[in-house]
């Protein structure tokens, strides 16, 4: 073993207890969710464009598929923006970024360029193979070259500002996913070197370690990596045994199968995706209170006056003349579906006054003792006359016996 060996083994250990031991590192995420863990993975087949597969990585439960229509890789999910940020191929200039959110639409955001080019010719990022994120940075590798994408706003925005080769080539050259986590990338080495075994990288210095006892089943290419929040880590092997296979490393160095398909030409993957919160019950809305209808208080020194548009209430009087009878108020447009309206009973009929009563007594008296006194008069001429009549006749009667 020479001395180079003897400093990647202590250097290997070091990741150890990293990455295998990371129950402390990662105890704070085992808090939140047991073994689920919603991921967005992007699956090539041989036509060379590539379908979403939004899957749980604990159960293996496929929850839909989506196809934006073109070739992805190198995805990363933005917990910040609950966005995935992913890498298209074949489209003008090179790599584009495209965005994918939680319903699985697609957006192009255009060719992901090195910063201070106004007008470039090429994306330095095309052809990369593995893409996680981390903060406001966007790790992308191709070929042991890792590249920073910027993601804060600004005018840096989707530009290259970093450049790193990794190292040691041997175990870096074949990795094609890796997952973020407190500022380290983890992926799966499958080269003759690392034959599935899990590596760290550090993105400041591009430092590649090894971990001890964390190793896959050697595999051609493990193209989707996921971190989970139980300190699980899956990875999906495009082809193994004629198919592809979604496989769990959990923090005792256990491997187990979650679910397996048919093989790919390609795969990448991103999460865990934060779980949507659920909607706050809103509070009840109160019951607004009617608004009582304010009454017209009339002048203490004038007398109301009564309008054709408002309905005044009956009150009882001491007058013997009735309360006039409002006249209806005329509506320009009759209403579709009037309200019914309370009417009001009606006045009281003012009862005769007991002043009035004697008054009536008397002219009726009157009245009746005049005409009995007519009638006696006339009943005495009669007789007179008949008296009258009578004398005459008898008196004639007595000249004609002379």
């Amino acid at each position: 073993m020479s001395t180079v060996d003897r400093v990647t083994r202590s250097a290997a250990t070091v990741a150890v207890a990293g990455l295998v031991g990371a129950s402390a590192l990662l105890a704070p995420m085992a808090a939140h969710a047991a073994e689920s863990c919603l991921v967005v993975q992007a699956e090539t087949g041989s036509h060379g464009k590539s379908k979403l597969r939004w899957l749980d990585a604990g159960s293996g439960a496929t929850a839909r598929v989506t196809e934006p229509g073109y070739r992805l890789n190198a995805l990363g999910y933005s917990a910040t923006r609950n966005l995935v940020f992913g890498v298209a191929e074949g489209l003008s200039r090179g790599a584009h970024a495209v965005t994918i959110d939680r319903d699985g639409k697609t957006q192009d955001l255009g060719p992901i360029t090195r910063a201070g080019n106004r007008l470039p010719l090429w994306s330095p990022v095309a052809g990369v193979t593995a893409g996680a994120i981390g903060g406001n940075s966007w790790y992308l590798l191709r070929n042991g070259t890792l590249y920073t994408v910027d993601l804060s706003p600004g005018e840096r925005y989707l530009r290259v500002i970093g450049t790193v080769f990794l190292r040691p080539i041997t175990l870096a050259h074949d990795v094609n996913d890796f997952a973020y986590h407190n500022g380290l990338l983890y992926g799966v080495s499958t080269t003759w070197r690392g034959k599935g075994a899990v590596i760290t990288i550090d993105p400041a210095s591009g430092k590649v370690r090894e971990a001890e006892d964390a190793r896959f089943p050697p595999a051609d290419v493990y193209g989707s990596v996921v971190l989970g929040r139980d300190g699980a880590l899956y990875a999906t092997a495009n082809r193994i045994g004629g198919r592809s296979v979604l496989y769990r490393l959990d923090r005792s160095g256990q491997v187990t199968v979650v679910r397996s398909g048919p093989p790919l030409a390609g795969s990448d993957a991103a999460g865990c995706l934060t779980a949507p919160e659920p909607p706050k019950p809103e509070p009840p809305k109160p019951t607004p209170a009617p608004t009582p209808t304010p009454t017209r208080t009339p002048a203490p020194s004038l007398p109301p006056s009564p309008s054709p548009s408002s309905t005044p209430s009956p009150s009882p009087s001491s007058s013997p003349s009735p309360s006039p009878v409002p006249s209806p108020t005329p509506s320009s447009s009759p209403a579709p579906t009037p309200a019914p309206k309370v009417v009001p009973p009606p006045a009281p009929a003012p009862k005769p006054s007991r002043s009035a009563a004697p008054r009536e007594r008397k002219e009726e008296a009157a009245e009746t003792d005049s005409l009995a006194r007519t009638k006696e008069k006339r009943r005495w001429g009669l007789t007179a006359l008949v008296l009258i009549l009578g004398g005459g006749a008898a008196a004639a009667a007595v000249r004609r016996g002379r």
